[in-house]
């Protein structure tokens, strides 16, 4: 079983459901030199308590929010001891990671990712610290959409800053990007 259905089983469990209405896709792109790229993949992923504005992020979630967000969902599931065995346990079928040290580039998708924003929270918090490794205005993000259903934004973050912070939305050339890496997954996983 993958560790995003162990995840998902364990925060219904605790908390009960709180879903998108369809599983949503992942886009990241941080740009960073190749040592820093080492670095962010050898650190330790953050964790979700490291952040304060989870609450904001669910209330901004529609004219009533999500509710409030359950302590449980910022705890750490996966025991993972880097960013890149974290990334690893994620990928599976339908996901891809990898950077281009041509262009500083350290793109990372996946096709379906959930629909469960307790579970996003769980991908999130250790891709937002990411950030601290990106270079400054970059353009850095990291984007978690309705690719294949079109029903909406779930999380848009910014990494550029050395630090992550929720934003309203992607530019439009933003979501190309993440449109087109993902329909180039999408098309490489029906090979």
């Amino acid at each position: 079983m993958k560790l995003r259905t162990w995840i998902g089983l364990a925060l219904l469990a605790i908390s009960g459901p709180l879903w998108a209405s369809e599983p949503a896709s992942v886009y990241l792109r941080c740009t960073m030199t190749p040592e820093q790229y080492a670095k962010a993949m050898a650190a330790p992923p953050s964790s979700a308590l490291a952040y304060s504005d989870w609450q904001a992020w669910f209330d901004s979630k529609g004219p009533s929010g999500l509710g409030p967000v359950d302590v449980e969902w910022l705890r750490d599931y996966s025991a993972a001891r880097s960013l890149q065995a974290l990334v690893q346990l994620w990928l599976g079928a339908g996901g891809t990671s990898g950077y281009d040290p041509q262009s500083g580039s350290w793109q990372f998708a996946l096709l379906e990712f959930t629909d469960n924003y307790g579970e996003m929270i769980q991908l999130l918090a250790p891709l937002r610290g990411v950030a601290s490794y990106c270079e400054p205005e970059s353009g850095s993000f990291l984007f978690i959409y309705s690719y294949f259903w079109g029903n909406g934004d779930n999380a848009y973050l910014t990494l550029d800053k050395q630090r992550s912070q929720f934003a309203p939305g992607p530019t439009p050339a933003q979501r190309t990007e993440a449109d087109a890496a993902l329909k180039l997954l999408m098309e490489s996983s029906a090979d």
